[in-house]
């Protein structure tokens, strides 16, 4: 029994870190442009943050799944349906969780420009910018069966 709460601690600690790491050079990024103020404001609405999707919740998932076992018509819309109340699920626990690691990402961040001078807060924000990769709407993309236009 132990052994597999080590396992379990193990991958919920990585997963941590990968989002944690995902979210920090998204919101340094998005704070680039704030970087040069002379005082940062409190900003009344933060931007949005990178949205962390499982792979088994990705849009392209089904079909990866059809080409590697032929699902049936009947099989493939239940597993529609169910990998978009998955992502739907997801998107919902992310909202609740966005505004702590927002606020983990701005202090971290802040920490870090604080022990830089100006010409290495340059470079850290340039070499943040290098890692970032511009992440799509989770809303566009789901899993849903696509609608046909009624005649």
């Amino acid at each position: 029994m132990n052994f597999w709460k080590v396992i379990l601690a193990t991958v919920v600690i990585f997963g941590a870190g990968v989002l944690t790491g995902g979210l920090l050079v998204n919101h340094v990024d998005l704070a680039a442009g704030r970087a040069g103020m002379a005082a940062e404001k409190p900003a009344a609405k933060k931007p949005p943050l990178f949205f962390p999707r499982p792979k088994i919740l990705r849009p392209d998932f089904v079909q990866r799944l059809d080409n590697a076992v032929q699902l049936e018509p009947v099989q493939r819309r239940k597993i529609e349906k169910i990998v978009a109340e998955g992502q739907a699920r997801n998107r919902e626990l992310w909202q609740l969780a966005a505004p702590q690691f927002h606020a983990v990402m701005e202090d971290t961040a802040h920490r870090i420009r604080a022990v830089l001078d100006p010409e290495q807060q340059r470079k850290f924000i340039e070499l943040l910018k290098q890692f970032h990769k511009p992440h799509p709407n989770p809303r566009s993309q789901t899993n849903a069966p696509a609608t046909s236009p009624a005649h």
